[in-house]
């Protein structure tokens, strides 16, 4: 990693801050804080686990809690400037930590999930700096991930948040396009911000569609780049969606390259209650950056007691193992072992509460 750069875009974030508390006695400024409690009780099992380990197990898992807070100032004629900071707490284990342990692999489990700045303008678009949702993930695979449990939105090649600069423009005619330098992999002797995304989307009445490109690692040139698109549709309770990815390798010695993803989900609402549904298939691959693989498949049910209070239930089925974890994870670390034959099943019970 390069830590000057680092240091400089951190440096930024906090500078932007102090400037949002050193503004004209007259702004206003509106801090709100927000959090999501989300935990379940889950019963799992796979044909066999790795050595040490039982095949089967119940237990509690949090299911992406978190705790932030935003503060916005609006009273400039021409921009709009938003701060978010969050951080994950895994409930389960009364940690504040990502329970994918995801993070881990990027600058620590426990740092922010969310920690950005963003000035926002009506007709030249916004520009957000700071730890924050890719561009990528946000046209590609969040779609697709609408599930309450703790296994949604794990069948993708997506990188979900990293450190990134982000420009978005205006929307004309409901089309939205989306530049983004993002610091993809924090390694040593790689430049800081080494990866471009670009995504383009476009909102017609209930449609919904999404194209990105993820230009992996200018310094090397050795991880796969990434190309995707999606569809999402909404009619009166119904919601479908679909995505389908493609590494695009760029290791001639790979047999199995450039391997494709794809997902179909669709959902039904009522009353309180949405049932929701998803399959998806990875193609099998030596790539070391197609992490999904084989067949999974999902379904749940919502229930809406209050307007604070979700209650879930949710199934679970892979293939090859990559999100059943084993009981007491402190790091990635599937039950069966990773993309390895799992026949896997979780069926989850949990509730969301969220302030």
């Amino acid at each position: 990693m390069n830590q000057a750069r680092t240091l400089r875009l951190s440096a930024a974030t906090l500078a932007s801050l102090a400037a949002l508390g050193s503004l004209p006695a007259h702004a206003e400024m509106e801090v709100t804080p927000y959090g999501s409690l989300r935990i379940q009780t889950e019963a799992v099992s796979v044909d066999e686990a790795q050595p040490g380990e039982d095949d089967s197990y119940t237990g509690l898992r949090d299911a992406y809690s978190r705790l932030g807070a935003r503060a916005t100032f609006n009273d400039l004629d021409w921009v709009d400037i938003t701060a978010t900071v969050e951080f994950p707490i895994n409930s389960a284990l009364m940690r504040a930590e990502d329970p994918t342990f995801f993070q881990s692999f990027y600058k620590g489990n426990n740092k922010p999930r969310v920690a950005d700045i963003a000035a926002t303008t009506e007709s030249m678009g916004s520009l957000r700096v700071g730890t924050q949702w890719l561009a990528y993930y946000n046209s590609v695979a969040y779609p697709v991930d609408f599930f309450s449990s703790f296994y949604s939105g794990y069948a993708t090649q997506a990188t979900f948040r990293r450190d990134a600069a982000t420009y978005t423009t205006p929307s004309m005619a409901g089309l939205t396009g989306t530049v983004s330098a993002v610091d993809l992999t924090d390694e040593a002797g790689t430049s800081y911000l080494d990866t471009w995304q670009y995504a383009l989307s476009w909102a017609l009445n209930d449609l919904t569609l999404g194209l990105a490109y993820q230009d992996s690692e200018q310094d090397s040139g050795d991880q796969a780049d990434q190309l995707g698109a999606s569809l999402a549709y909404v009619m009166g309770g119904w919601r479908f969606a679909a995505k389908v990815e493609q590494l695009q390798s760029n290791d001639d010695t790979l047999q199995d390259e450039d391997p494709v993803t794809y997902n179909l989900y669709g959902s039904y609402s009522w009353n309180k209650y949405t049932v929701k549904a998803m399959f998806a298939n990875g193609e099998e691959s030596d790539d070391p950056a197609a992490f999904f693989q084989g067949d999974s498949y999902q379904v749940g049910l919502d229930y809406q007691y209050s307007d604070n209070l979700k209650l879930f239930a949710d199934y679970f089925y892979e293939e090859l193992g990559y999100a059943i974890y084993t009981p007491t994870s402190r790091s990635f670390n599937p039950l069966a072992g990773y993309q390895v034959d799992s026949d896997g099943q979780a069926i989850s019970l949990g509730l969301r509460y969220d302030f």
